[in-house]
């Protein structure tokens, strides 16, 4: 068996875990360059809304980690 099969074999039999993982995944990578394009738009040059997009980084980041817990507990 090469690692190529190992890896598949592996990944068919728990995709539910995967699919897990890859969700989680996306929906922290969507949720950061979302946030850095409001705080880091040379255009927007609003301190409101550059306080509202590192206060609502924080909140994702705690979902984040609500989710990330729940999905490894998930088994």
């Amino acid at each position: 068996m090469t690692f190529r099969q190992f890896a598949y074999r592996n990944v068919v039999r728990n995709r539910r875990i995967y699919a897990a993982f890859f969700m989680a995944s996306m929906f922290s990578v969507m949720v950061f360059f979302m946030y850095s394009m409001l705080m880091f738009h040379p255009k927007i040059e609003d301190e409101f809304l550059r306080e509202f997009a590192v206060s609502g980084m924080i909140v994702a980041e705690i979902i984040l980690y609500i989710f990330t817990l729940f999905f490894y507990f998930i088994r």
